[in-house]
């Protein structure tokens, strides 16, 4: 299994992060960088590094509310697609919050969303929701969907499927990941029988940790 270890960001990684890490997932925050910017982004990072472009929240809610119909909701969509040309991202992460339920309005409304992001070669969609979707039922939503379903990767069992895509969220009680955790992560992981995984780890010691997590997977920790 491949493993590639990254950390969340809101602008781009420089050039210590690029020597040590081939991933990251990028999180831009409003007012919303035009494409122009974002190609100047991609410029600025070696070849095969990858991307994970996390849509913000005014890509899929809007003022009438989550994943409805409106103007706002088109221009979201509008600007995601064009930000990941221009990122050139191996995906696009919608990361939904609570307000987004398990019951069947909202399930049709994610269809419908998901349905508007442009399918493009080498490009994946990932959706993670957080409230009170149990994980079997995201992954056999993202199943329906076409799309991946992301994980969290010390909660979370991990799927049966060629790509995972987890995240580490350090919150509340869990503010760090010690060696052991990411170490079992990294076990899970490879034991799922997948090619390849992407983790994004958000935490006050994000890239530390990230650079462990990658180390581990490759055999050198």
């Amino acid at each position: 299994m491949r493993l590639l270890a990254g950390t969340l960001l809101e602008r781009p990684p420089g050039p210590k992060y690029c020597a040590e890490l081939r991933f990251a997932e990028l999180a831009p925050r409003a007012p919303l960088p035009k494409p122009g910017t974002l190609a100047g982004w991609r410029k600025r990072l070696p070849d095969g590094f990858e991307l994970a472009l996390r849509a913000p929240d005014l890509c899929w809610q809007g003022r009438g509310g989550p994943l409805r119909p409106s103007k706002e909701l088109d221009a979201g969509i509008l600007w995601l697609s064009d930000a990941a040309d221009a990122l050139q991202a191996s995906m696009v992460v919608v990361a939904t919050s609570a307000v987004v339920t398990t019951g069947a309005r909202d399930r049709q409304r994610l269809r419908d969303f998901f349905a508007r992001i442009p399918p493009r070669e080498g490009r994946l969609v990932v959706w993670k929701p957080t409230g009170l979707w149990e994980p079997e039922a995201v992954q056999s939503m993202a199943r329906s969907l076409g799309i991946l379903g992301g994980i969290d990767a010390i909660e979370h069992p991990a799927p049966s499927v060629d790509l995972i895509y987890a995240t580490l969220l350090a919150e509340g009680l869990r503010r760090s990941f010690s060696h052991a955790q990411l170490l079992d992560v990294c076990d899970k992981l490879r034991g799922a029988g997948a090619s390849r995984a992407y983790v994004t780890i958000d935490s006050p010691q994000s890239f530390r940790e990230a650079r462990l997590l990658q180390a581990l997977s490759e055999g050198r920790e």
